[in-house]
């Protein structure tokens, strides 16, 4: 198993989004029953976890490589989002509490931890990884993640408006989603993009990077409908 500090973000990320859960419902702005549909979208979020981490080990990420042309991993926890958020009102009204009770900063800071993509680029310097992806979307992802760290404090300090926050929320979610599936067919055929299906580096496309990426566009959500408001 090659060394990787995924486990450890996939630790923390999850942590995160039950604090602020447990912090949204102790504070009242979540009702049990809103409390216990993001509890259960969470625990399917970390039994597809399980089931990727089960399928890395035992190395199907990359026998289906070639059987399924794209980043699959990807779709799994979007499609569980998507299915909750259209048939769970319960569901949409405990993110929009969550997203309401969270203080904004925290939101911004959670994105630090993005500056972990520094390990992939890193590895992309030293020849370990051949696949021009990790620049493509690890250098970005890396300065956003330093973004985060600004962005955070100007915000503590009250000097960053609405506007600007929607944009870096979308910034942020952009920065992945354009290179990675503009450009999936290119990076299907690179021989080096191999890297993404082993193990743990699966972790990425299958929790992290989604996860991430609905923080954005959550803090996005509360912003627009705060601006409404």
């Amino acid at each position: 198993m090659k060394v990787s500090v995924l486990p450890i973000l996939v630790i923390t990320i999850f942590t995160f989004c039950v604090g602020i859960t447990r912090r949204a419902k102790l504070n009242r702005s979540i009702d049990v029953a809103e409390g216990r549909s993001v509890y259960f979208l969470l625990l399917a979020f970390f039994a597809w976890t399980a089931i990727a981490v089960v399928l890395g080990i035992k190395g199907i990420h990359l026998s289906l490589m070639e059987q399924i042309p794209l980043l699959w991993q990807a779709c799994v926890p979007v499609i569980l989002l998507t299915i909750g958020l259209i048939f769970s009102r319960t569901l949409r009204s405990g993110l929009r509490g969550i997203a309401a009770n969270t203080p904004l900063h925290w939101l911004v800071f959670a994105h630090a931890l993005r500056i972990g993509a520094i390990g992939g680029v890193i590895k992309g310097i030293k020849g370990e990884i051949t696949s021009g992806f990790v620049f493509w979307v690890g250098i970005p992802d890396f300065l956003f993640g330093l973004s985060a760290l600004v962005v955070g404090w100007l915000l503590l300090r009250n000097t960053v408006s609405h506007t600007f926050l929607t944009i870096w929320n979308l910034v942020g979610a952009s920065l992945i989603l354009l290179p990675t599936f503009i450009l999936m067919n290119y990076w299907m055929n690179e021989p080096g993009f191999v890297f993404i299906f082993e193990f743990p580096m699966v972790l990425a496309p299958s929790i992290v990077v989604p996860i991430f990426i609905f923080l954005n566009l959550l803090m996005a959500w509360r912003i627009f409908e705060m601006r409404t408001e």
